[in-house]
């Protein structure tokens, strides 16, 4: 059983087909990772059989089907009207404790199987339009079927735990799991968040499921999870694409330094982009800050090896400045491809000089309009990986009780299976028995030179309640 502290709710993106590059610019306010939250697990001892491998929560190879698993998931909005009227009540009850009469009188089982069939097929071809010039991605319907994996399969799967139906509520986990990776398939930072969103709500369940007598441990079962439910590198080529994909004028090729009247589309096409549609810029106004911002452009690309001080001063002001842009976000876009490559402590490190370069050539003008912050975005995407591994110590320490009475070791050390470090600070979960030997707390360690802010730690207060 969990107690009542739960994380903060998540805000949704809704919006219409619109193109992902623009789409970025708006999301900085919403929902993040999860910010400091603390858990109450009840749980009951449980040994780890070493000869008998508990459930996937993620489907084997063998068991997948061959078929197009985004099909069949976009076909989840046709006819379900009733799911849609009653949608505000869905969204409360997938919050409510396991136990609570209002699941079980919520009835969404008619959704269920084609979620299941889709967890079950191989490949997941979202066919989102790319254009020739940047990328459309048909994000309300993504949207939707988030919304739908996220709150009916969840009531579903508390549904089962409160009928004792343990192998079925697994079976939802691994669905929602399944399916994020499936979302995870269409290589866009907005749809890898969405990806993200659904495998939290799949991570909370699985804390739900633990704290069920009865349930195996799973630390095996957590063990096999990838880190991350989308394909990180596929997501970062495009995601630094996205800018120069976006302004049409660059079909073309980038013009030659003299050609003022393609670096005034290119410019405009810019200021199109990310403006906020509700204040735009008067042409005067645009014109004023292309004029204040074009030495600086000048400076850089001199700067920078790319033109001679004698070439950069025979530039127009929306040349120099078009060009420093795009050598801008060029370079961080190179530089954030890098440091995701690096071990993830370090990449914390090099991700906060990037996220301390990115502004400092705006001068007024956003010259990287594609992040939350570099930090904050591969936090956020690695709350997925801190999660399980926490949740692995969960089941070493099931396993000690049930080895020990129900008593809980007094250090981590003392586990028969190693507890796995933090994956992002590479430091020890920090753990602390309290009083009783079936009391203890387990918390994300602190994250080097993080502030406070930005740690995202979460802690679970953990009792054995029966050996």
């Amino acid at each position: 059983m969990i107690g009542p502290f739960r994380s903060p709710c998540r805000r949704s993106i809704a919006t219409s087909c619109v193109a992902v590059a623009v789409l970025l610019l708006a999301i900085s306010s919403e929902a993040r990772a999860d910010n400091p939250v603390e858990i109450v697990l009840e749980l009951h001892p449980a040994r780890i059989d070493p000869f008998a491998a508990p459930p996937r929560l993620l489907p084997a190879d063998p068991d997948l089907k061959p078929g197009n698993a985004a099909v069949v998931l976009n076909g989840l909005m046709a006819e379900r009207q009733g799911l849609w009227n009653a949608w505000d009540t869905i969204h409360d009850d997938a919050r409510l404790p396991v136990g609570d009469p209002r699941i079980a009188a919520t009835d969404v089982a008619g959704i269920i199987p084609d979620m299941i069939r889709a967890g079950l097929i191989r490949d997941a071809d979202w066919n989102h339009p790319v254009r020739e010039v940047g990328a459309n991605v048909f994000l309300a319907d993504m949207q939707m079927v988030k919304g739908l994996l996220e709150r009916p399969l969840t009531i579903w799967i508390k549904q089962k735990l409160g009928e004792r139906d343990l192998s079925a509520a697994t079976e939802g986990i691994r669905t929602q799991l399944a399916c994020a990776q499936h979302m995870g398939k269409a290589p866009f930072m907005i749809t890898a968040m969405q990806a993200h969103a659904v495998g939290t709500f799949a991570l909370d369940n699985l804390e739900y499921l633990v704290a069920e007598s009865g349930c195996p441990n799973l630390r095996w079962s957590l063990s096999v999870l990838p880190p991350l439910l989308f394909d990180a590198p596929s997501m970062l080529e495009w995601h630094t694409r996205l800018l120069e994909l976006s302004l049409p004028r660059l079909k073309m090729g980038i013009p030659h330094d003299g050609d003022d009247e393609a670096w005034q589309q290119i410019a405009s096409d810019y200021f199109d982009l990310i403006e906020d549609s509700k204040n735009p810029l008067t042409p005067e106004h645009r014109a004023d800050l292309i004029l204040r911002c074009a030495p600086l452009g000048r400076e850089r690309l001199v700067r920078r090896g790319l033109l001679s001080a004698d070439a950069a001063m025979v530039l127009s002001p929306e040349a120099a400045v078009m060009r420093a842009i795009l050598d801008h976000h060029a370079d961080i876009g190179r530089q954030m491809r890098l440091a995701w490559a690096l071990p993830r402590s370090e990449a914390v490190t090099e991700l906060g000089k990037l996220d301390g370069l990115a502004g400092a050539w705006d001068l007024d003008i956003d010259s990287w309009p594609l992040t939350n912050g570099f930090v904050k975005d591969f936090l956020f995407f690695h709350h997925f990986s801190r999660r399980t591994a926490m949740l692995e110590t969960v089941e070493s320490l099931r396993h000690h009780a049930a080895t020990h009475d129900g008593e809980l070791p007094a250090t981590l050390a003392d586990l028969e299976y190693t507890a796995r470090p933090d994956p992002v600070s590479g430091l020890p979960f920090t753990y602390v028995r309290g009083g009783s030997p079936s009391i203890a707390t387990l918390s994300m360690p602190e994250i080097p030179s993080l502030p406070d802010d930005s740690q995202q730690r979460r802690t679970y207060k953990i009792e054995m309640v029966s050996p």
